[in-house]
């Protein structure tokens, strides 16, 4: 399964983060999530024509080999903003990004952006250079999860075209030169996709759903492993049908906290990600669909490590009842584990995923 660059990204700056982001740049909340929807894909299409040139590919590999860009800035967002943190030293590192990626596009950029989001000029400049240098510790990661040279890079970057295009205001195309690309430009003032939340499974009670989701669809980081076991000798182990499991719904109350986060929001977004780890352990019957099934797995064990590091924030009494009801929903996944890892291949592959994935359930019901 590929990589949905846009999906990651839109999901981890939703939320709560863009509204930070938002207040660090004059912006409310509604305006921060419509200039973030509109620049990631600039970010991005930027990238990708900087790469296009082996000279460019090679100034990008060199700048994502930084220290800065080692993914922790990315991994962090949520700490980092929560406190409504000073944001100058990420801004100005930001302000040298867009000038390596955009040149004297930043004008043109800034005007096409304003008509689709209402965003003065001087707003969409200070959100871009808040989000060049997350996208590229997001990207800073992936380099050294893969391990890309500028090459390998570019080719990742335009992996993502069309999900790029689809969200590229009207425009913009042809602003960045990425006709050449293969692009197909649209007609000014057309509108980006904002981002979204991913859906919530219902779980019965009171509103404010939505919240968490746009914060939890973290990262998601390719880790690359050598294939072992009867994957290395070439063999094949033979199907294991596993048998289907139901994560249980859980209908609590209602009570919300100052934050507008319910236990039914915590818990919802909870039976998504162990709903997620049921369907990916499903289709695991060898080990070459263990190694398919890693991405899968370290975005959920992403998305499971967000609601670990909300749970602080959270009421007692909301975090009480969430904990009350983990057990019930994890048992399941726990029985699917115990076949799945029994298949011969399967356990050197998918140890670290799930051993990581134990771990934020041991931090969840601390």
């Amino acid at each position: 399964m590929s990589m949905n660059m846009m999906e990651i990204l839109k999901g981890q700056l939703g939320g709560m983060v863009a509204g930070q982001l938002g207040k660090a740049v004059g912006l409310d909340s509604k305006q921060a999530e419509s200039g973030i929807g509109a620049l990631l894909p600039v970010i991005l299409g930027g990238l990708m024509k900087q790469s296009s040139t082996p000279e460019g590919a090679n100034q990008l590999d060199e700048t994502l080999s930084g220290d800065d860009f080692d993914g922790g800035m990315f991994d962090n967002i949520s700490d980092m903003f929560s406190g409504g943190g000073d944001t100058s030293s990420m801004s100005n590192m930001g302000g040298g990004l867009v000038k390596m990626i955009f040149g004297d596009k930043i004008g043109a950029i800034a005007d096409i952006v304003g008509k689709v989001t209402g965003m003065k000029s001087s707003s969409t400049t200070s959100l871009l250079a808040l989000l060049a240098p997350l996208v590229m510790s997001f990207l800073g990661k992936q380099k050294r999860s893969l391990g890309l040279d500028g090459g390998g890079m570019a080719n990742l970057l335009m992996s993502q075209k069309d999900e790029v295009a689809k969200a590229m205001p009207g425009g913009m195309v042809g602003a960045l030169g990425l006709t050449d690309l293969g692009f197909q430009d649209t007609p000014a003032g057309a509108p980006a996709q904002t981002p979204a939340a991913q859906p919530q499974v219902s779980s019965g009670g009171g509103g404010g759903g939505g919240v968490l989701g746009k914060l939890l669809i973290p990262l998601v980081f390719l880790g690359v492993l050598g294939f072992l076991g009867w994957s290395m000798l070439g063999k094949k182990a033979p199907e294991m049908n596993v048998p289907d499991v139901n994560v249980p719904d859980v209908d609590l109350g209602a009570a919300t906290d100052a934050l507008g986060m319910s236990a039914d929001d915590v818990t919802g977004n909870l039976q998504e990600v162990f709903g997620g780890y049921k369907e990916t352990l499903s289709g695991i019957t060898d080990a070459d669909s263990a190694q398919a099934a890693v991405p899968d797995m370290e975005k959920l064990n992403d998305q499971l490590g967000g609601i670990s590091g909300l749970m602080d924030k959270l009421p007692a009494g909301i975090k009480d009842t969430v904990t009350g009801q983990l057990g019930s929903m994890i048992e399941p996944i726990k029985a699917m584990l115990e076949k799945v890892m029994a298949i011969p291949g399967v356990e050197p592959i998918l140890k670290p995923y799930v051993e990581s994935m134990l771990d934020k359930v041991d931090m969840l019901s601390a």
